[in-house]
């Protein structure tokens, strides 16, 4: 049973243009490890004030969340298209035209445990 954490966020897809900016602009702040500090995402969040369109003002922990499953479907991108036979690009996604295209992609995702 999962843990009751407060109010869900609800990310407008600019406040997830201006988070991904915001961290693009200050990648120096990101550790060793290339992962941001608590402190990153608290500025970010608020960075983000301005753009709430709905449900509740962003925190730090929401930011951080956010991030982390925009990292994982970006690390999902890149491997995919990085495989033999596979495409991806900006304008048509991963492109899946057929049955058997459609069942190798449903399975890299499921497999990938993309979001």
């Amino acid at each position: 049973m999962s843990k009751n954490t407060g109010p869900k966020a609800s990310w407008s897809d600019k406040e997830v243009e201006e988070l991904v900016l915001y961290l693009h602009n200050h990648c120096s702040t990101a550790g060793d490890g290339g992962s941001f500090t608590d402190t990153t995402f608290n500025a970010v969040a608020e960075h983000l004030v301005p753009y709430l369109e709905s449900g509740p003002k962003k925190t730090g922990k929401m930011a951080k969340a956010k991030w982390t499953v925009l990292w994982k479907i970006y690390t999902a991108i890149e491997t995919y298209w990085g495989l033999s036979g596979c495409h991806w690009d900006s304008t048509n996604g991963c492109s899946v035209q057929g049955k058997d295209a459609e069942v190798v992609w449903e399975e890299y995702v499921k497999r990938n445990s993309v979001p």
